[in-house]
């Protein structure tokens, strides 16, 4: 199995691009001019949650393990519209 590698490793390869198409942009306006700011990257939000003493459904309350966001709460997978 592969190893291991952070989302920020790959959200910096998009930035780089990024400002490289900004300087890019940049050379090719007027001396002077305002350069336009780098778009920011939004941080991933978690899906799953794993809990190994358990934490309660939002939905149901029954205290499971595993859970899955479900409009913005953590709910158990009998819960889950999949």
């Amino acid at each position: 199995m592969p190893e291991d590698r952070s989302l920020e490793e790959f959200a910096g390869a998009e930035l780089d691009a990024d400002a490289d198409t900004n300087a890019d942009a940049e050379a090719d306006t007027d001396a002077g001019a305002d350069a336009e700011a780098v778009d920011t990257v939004d941080l991933a939000e978690p899906t799953y949650d794993y809990s190994p003493d358990g934490a309660a459904c939002a939905a149901c309350g029954e205290s499971v393990t595993r859970r899955w966001r479900d409009d913005g709460d953590y709910v158990c997978g009998d819960c889950k519209e999949w």
